[in-house]
């Protein structure tokens, strides 16, 4: 049918008229007069012999009209003899009744009068054939009422579409309706002076290819006044006729009038997809761009009113894609110039005009819902940039028009602030907290709807054969925006999309993900872990990326390894959507944290300077006052869509699923898909090798995540299911052994995620922690496995991190264990059994750790107290004015900058020595619940002969420094802007002196320190601490173990003397002190103290006299010369004793 319509119109615009031009200039001038003159236009005279181009021509028309209502369904026989007529005359109103009349008693009239409720009609002898004798009136009167019923039905019909199309062929009978302009159809006018279904398609043609010109010269005024012109524009002008039709239809009971009004309004329906059809040939108008206009309607650019609003207009479409008749290729015809039309308009996209982007995208929708439709999106201009490896070039493809709608500023630079006007945040809501509050949450519901509707959009899209280059369009922006994941590119702007198009890009995918998500979903268990690789098909390109596990058991997983697995031909849309929306997360959120951690730094800095000041920020005038309000706009806007609740909420529940996959694929062994995710996890003893096939950012972007929300979202991650968490916690206590996840650095960003669970004391937020330290608790994994964990941890950094790094990683290492001391103490009380019978033995693991953490203890309290000790002699510099303003202003300036950065350092300094001080103290301590059993395994492993004689020292020294003379050193201006607590130091280190005195060798070494050690030091250490209200109790032990160090002053002295008198083969060549167990050094050919080569070997594992590599387990003993010292020891002492007698 479209296919014959769209020829007539071809022919009707190319083909010659059947009648000679001047035949038909000439009737049509004749008819345009006398319309104008409001007489009745000629009726054709049917007895008229027509010409054989006439001919032809009517006999085409017929043929095109009666397939199209043969096509519409005319076929039904119309028949409703009582039908109430629009424009019923009675005979008084009829001027042209006959006065005439037949000698019968039938009244002849010339038109249909009413009878009752019937409509008859009955015919003028006069038109009937002349040689008609009156004699026979009768029968041919009878046989003409038989068809009277039909010709008014003819009628109600014309009438009927010429109020539905506002047309008409005649002057007489006009439709009653509303005031109404009606267009006057000369060239059907010529041919017939009714309408009827037969020739609706020819007079809708005819109607369409008036201009505005001959709309004007062809209109009628019916029922009045009429405000309105004639609708020129072909899609509004008919979505109008398809609602008088819808309007008339509702009302209306009449079955023949009921059948009359569909055929017209499928009629008006089938004309607009016959003119999208041949969208070019309508020039100068545009069709495609009216039903564009008018599916945007209700957006502030819409040209139409409600009559053509958006429901309507889709509704139209709709009928139009469902109907059987349209081929698909005939419909991708027809809408492919709408599409087009519509990515047009993504130009005009922004969170400002979300209504007008909303309405697109609902259009797009539409249209997209049809695959056939959908398929030719990718073809059509702005799919892809010029420059597909441009990160930034994606703004500007229509798909990127929708993701770039967002409250972040894309060109946002810190140097820029002060001259910073937000479109999105004025002044009143940097006064009204609740305005910015209010204000924000518009902006998020805005941000919501264009994320769920342009994820519906790319659902359609995927679903259809437009899903290779669907997918791959985000594979390609996602691999050209790459360096996003670095944190110098939050610095350069212009090297990528912005931080609100890959917030909405993560969005996006994150919504196509919500069918398979949940941690229990097994959904998750079609996953194929093979898409990220070796020579994987999948959509990613292949890259060097580092992967979660590189080796097994010290063995490297090769290449060939991993494609024994297997190399699947394709992959399903889960596995691609899963590692594309992990991908886009690691993506979206490094830039826009770290650009919104230094605003709120800049701001907090602002705020300061305010409140020295001494005032309010809004009772600040000039500079200040306009830079704090820049400042908290602009964090605004990044906190509005940066940490949108919805999505961190979507972000959560996805890498929950995801951490409940990781760690079920990790412990099936080299299966390449999870079994079933509601299955018990059952770790083993080394992880699957699929782990290499997974990128290592699945660990490290869902770690940075944690950390980021616990200091700017922390309620989101309090109210999340404690079901979800449990998974998370299995998942980074799992992935913290070195046996799944060998890259320390990893290793650490999964303990500084695990530190969201436990109390921060130095955070300020009122967000409670009871659900994660709950969920914490009660994970069996952790009560496993999460103390070796982080004990394997600390020693593995010491040679791997860089030097800043290893004391930031040590630290959330001291926060996570603090915390579950109390609870897991037994499990890390297991690993320092292995130091019984090994204590010289430089490899076992606690041994290694406890000389690590007295090694960074007393690095950092000397470190803290140096820093503390200079910052006193600058501060003292300044206090003497006279000599302070003499200095040059360079000098002071430099001499203020060496200020800031002592201080700067001093204060980390002092957090670290204190965590690591602190470790010591509840290390040493016993707890609730922990064995006396436990506690000597522990506390035996920090006084070993290796170690005892460097914690003794440290101790002592730092005891001293802070009780004595030289503690005036260290009391600099405002202690707490530096963290120098040392009332709370000196407290911690008492306690480990308390807490070890039950150890002999222990006290035993304490008078061994000659450096920091005197008799008072202790006494005075307990008056200093009596005035911080320590309790007595704590005070009472602390002199006992002053006692005790005094009663082992006299077997120093023992020492002291036998090693002045002992023969030098006796001597220990390092330090000079009497050997108890000399041991032969193998390569060097040297007799040294077993403990004090351990000692060595514990930091330097090679021979100390020719520097080759050297272990405990290669020294000779010498028991010959070892009895032979114990035999010369025996007789001094006895000397020494007879002395002293």
């Amino acid at each position: 049918m479209f296919n014959r319509l769209t020829n007539y119109w071809y022919n009707r615009e190319t083909e010659p008229e059947p009648t000679p031009e001047e035949r038909a200039a000439e009737v049509r001038q004749r008819r345009l007069q006398q319309f104008q003159q409001g007489s009745a236009p000629d009726t054709p005279v049917e007895d008229a012999e027509p010409s054989p181009d006439e001919e032809t021509s009517r006999t085409n028309e017929e043929t095109t009209a009666g397939d199209a209502a043969a096509s519409a369904g005319t076929d039904t026989e119309i028949a409703a003899s009582t039908t109430r007529t629009d424009s019923v005359m009675t005979d008084k109103e009829n001027p042209d009744v006959r006065d005439e009349a037949p000698t019968s008693s039938v009244e002849v009239e010339s038109e249909p009068r009413v009878v009752g409720s019937a409509v008859v009609t009955t015919i003028d002898p006069a038109s009937l054939e002349e040689d008609n004798p009156w004699g026979e009136w009768e029968e041919t009167a009878s046989s003409v009422q038989s068809t009277t019923t039909q010709v008014d039905e003819g009628r109600t019909i014309s009438l009927t579409i010429s109020r539905v199309f506002c047309v008409a062929v005649n002057t007489e009978e006009q439709p009653s309706c509303q005031p109404r302009l009606l267009t006057m159809l000369l060239d059907t006018a010529s041919s017939t002076d009714t309408l009827s279904i037969d020739i609706l398609d020819e007079v809708l043609f005819e109607r369409l290819s008036m201009s505005a010109a001959d709309l004007r010269e062809c209109q009628i005024e019916i029922g009045g006044s009429v405000n309105c012109p004639i609708e020129p524009l072909i899609v509004p002008y008919l979505a109008g006729c398809i609602r008088r039709c819808d309007f008339e239809l509702k009302d209306n009971k009449s079955q023949q009038h009921v059948d009359t009004l569909k055929k017209c309004r499928c009629a008006a329906v089938r004309m607009i997809g016959i003119v999208l059809l041949s969208n070019d040939s309508w020039s100068p108008q545009d069709p495609a761009q009216q039903i564009v206009e008018s599916l945007i309607s209700g957006s502030e650019s819409s040209l139409y009113d409600s009559d053509t609003s958006f429901i309507f207009t889709s509704q139209i479409l709709s009928e139009i894609m469902k109907q059987d008749s349209v081929s698909a290729e005939d419909l991708t015809t027809m809408l492919r110039p709408v599409v087009a039309c519509l990515t047009r308009k993504t130009t005009m996209c922004s969170l400002i005009s979300t209504p007008l982007t909303v309405s697109i995208l609902n259009a797009l929708n539409l249209l997209v819902a049809n695959k056939n439709v959908a398929k030719i999106v990718p073809d059509l201009p702005g799919w892809l940039p010029a420059n597909p490896d441009n990160g930034a070039a994606y703004h500007n493809t229509f798909l990127g028009r929708f993701l770039g709608c967002s409250t972040i500023r894309r060109d946002m630079m810190m140097s820029d602030l002060n001259r910073y006007v937000s479109p999105y945040f004025n002044r009143s809501t940097v006064i009204n907290q609740d305005i910015s509050q209010h204000s924000s949450s518009q902006y998020q519901q805005m941000l919501d709807t264009i994320q769920t509707l342009t994820s519906k959009f790319f659902y359609h899209l995927i679903k259809s054969e437009a899903k290779d280059r669907t997918l791959q369009w985000i594979v390609s922006c996602l691999d050209a925006n790459r360096n996003k994941a670095k944190l110098v590119a939050s610095f350069i702007t212009s090297s990528g999309a912005s931080d609100g198009f890959m917030l909405n890009l993560a969005g996006v995918l994150l919504k196509l993900s919500i069918p398979f998500l949940g941690p229990m979903n097994n959904k998750l268990c079609t996953i194929d872990v093979r898409f990220c690789g070796p020579q994987s098909r999948s959509l990613f390109p292949q890259t060097t990326e580092d992967k979660i596990l590189d080796k097994i058991d010290g063995t490297e997983i090769s290449k060939e390894d991993l494609i024994s697995l297997g190399i699947p031909d394709s992959f399903n849309f889960i596995s691609t959507c899963f590692y594309l929306t992990h991908r886009a997360l690691q993506l979206a959120y490094v830039s826009p944290f770290d650009k919104y951690r230094r605003l709120m730094k800049s701001l907090m800095e602002t705020q300061r300077l305010v409140q020295d000041m001494g005032s309010h920020p809004f009772n600040i005038d000039g500079q200040i006052r306009e830079r704090f309000e820049t400042q908290f706009v602009e964090q605004l806007e990044v906190k509005t869509h940066l940490l949108h609740p919805d999505m961190i909420g979507h972000v959560l529940l996805f890498y929950s699923s995801s951490a409940n996959w990781l760690s079920h694929i990790s412990t099936d062994c080299d299966s390449v898909t999870v079994s079933d995710m509601k299955s018990s996890l059952i770790p083993s003893c080394t992880p699957s090798r699929t782990l290499a096939m997974v990128p290592n950012y699945f660990v490290s972007a869902f770690c940075q995540f944690l950390i980021n929300i616990r200091y700017f979202a922390e309620s989101s991650l309090e109210n999340f299911v404690s079901e979800n968490l449990d998974h998370v916690i299995t998942f980074l206590v799992l992935f913290c052994s070195p046996t799944w996840v060998p890259n320390p650095h990893t290793r650490a960003e999964l303990v500084e995620a695990l530190t969201v669970f436990i109390p921060n004391e130095r955070s300020q937020s009122s967000v409670s922690t009871t659900n994660r330290e709950t969920a914490l608790c009660m994970n069996s994994m952790a009560r496993e496995k999460l103390g070796s964990a982080l004990i394997r941890l600390f020693v593995d950094i010491e040679h791997t991190a860089q030097f800043e790094h290893k004391f930031q990683y040590r630290f959330h290492i001291f926060e996570l264990l603090q915390y579950i001391w109390p609870k897991h103490s037994f499990k890390v009380s297991e690993l320092s059994l292995e130091v019984r019978g090994h204590e010289e033995d430089t490899t076992v693991l606690f041994t290694r750790f406890v000389k690590l953490l007295l090694n960074d203890a007393n690095f950092l309290l000397d470190e803290a107290l140096h820093n503390l000790e200079e910052i006193k002699k600058l501060q003292l510099e300044q206090e003497d004015l006279e000599t302070w303003n003499a200095l040059d202003q360079n000098v002071r300036q430099n001499k203020l900058k060496t200020l800031a950065d002592l201080k700067r350092m001093c204060t980390s300094h002092n957090i670290l020595s204190y965590e690591t001080v602190n470790c010591l103290r509840y290390m040493t301590g016993r707890f609730d619940g922990m064995s006396e059993e436990a506690h000597k395994n522990v506390t035996y492993a920090f006084v070993t002969p290796l170690l005892v004689d460097t914690l003794v020292t440290m101790l002592n020294y730092y005891l001293k420094e802070l009780v004595g003379d030289s503690q005036t050193k260290y009391k600099v201006r405002n202690l707490d802007e530096v963290k120098f607590y040392p009332g709370k130091l000196l407290q911690s280190i008492v306690h480990i002196y308390i807490n070890l005195k039950e150890e002999s060798s222990f006290v035993s070494a304490i008078p061994r320190d000659g450096r920091s050690y005197h008799p008072a030091l202790f006494k005075d250490t307990a008056a200093k601490i009596r005035k911080l209200y320590v309790p007595e109790d704590v005070i009472a032990d602390l002199l006992k173990v002053s006692n005790l160090a005094e009663r082992a002053v006299t077997s120093q002295e023992d020492e002291e003397l036998l090693t002045d008198r002992a023969p030098s083969n006796y001597l220990d060549p390092i330090l000079g002190t009497l050997m108890t167990e000399p041991v032969l050094l193998p390569s060097s050919n040297v007799v040294v103290d077993r403990s004090v080569i351990a000692k060595h070997l514990l930091s330097d594992p090679i021979d100390p006299f020719n520097r080759q590599p050297l272990q405990m387990a290669d020294v000779v003993p010498q028991t010959e010369l070892k009895d032979e010292i114990n035999t010369w020891k025996e007789i001094q002492l006895n000397k020494i004793q007879e002395e002293r007698d």
